[in-house]
């Protein structure tokens, strides 16, 4: 599978490397090329998010430590997250119709004819996410994102949900 990449600013880009389940953030620098900062990686159910840099003091410690633009003590933090994820599930969409996708955090994997989209209003406008066939990151309330099957038959898409 081909890897996705986004250009940020021609400093920074994101990498979806679908083939090895990675997520990695790059910044370019003057001399060495590319470089990751973070890196997200799935495998064998297990997730890894690893800080490449080690470098984040500069500005996201601080928030936590109190300083500059502190986060609330209410907030939620990194520890709150469960970061394993649930068993895949298997969401079938008939021809031409639609399935909201049920409120959490997934890995998709959309079948060839579906498509994610979801709706900034409420559900009077639908927006592209993923393209059909294609793979992401889906966030759901419960009712902002579908899936969207405009192919002659029904099929399947995978959903694998964070704990």
């Amino acid at each position: 599978m081909p890897k996705r990449i986004v250009l940020l600013e021609n400093v920074a880009q994101l990498v979806l490397d679908e083939a090895n389940a990675v997520l990695k953030v790059q910044k370019y620098e003057a001399g060495t090329g590319w470089s990751d900062k973070l890196v997200i990686s799935y495998s064998n159910g297990d997730v890894k998010i690893l800080d490449a840099a080690v470098a984040l003091s500069s500005h996201a410690s601080r928030h936590g430590a109190g300083q500059a633009d502190a986060i609330p003590a209410n907030a939620l933090n990194f520890s709150q997250i469960d970061k394993a994820f649930d068993s895949e599930k298997t969401v079938s969409v008939d021809a031409g119709a639609t399935v909201t996708v049920d409120k959490g955090i997934y890995l998709a994997k959309l079948g060839a004819n579906t498509k994610c989209e979801y709706s900034p209003d409420g559900g009077t406008t639908w927006r592209e996410l993923i393209s059909a066939g294609g793979s992401g990151v889906i966030i759901s309330d419960g009712s902002n994102c579908r899936l969207n099957n405009g192919g002659t038959a029904a099929e399947d898409s995978y959903l694998l949900p964070l704990k």
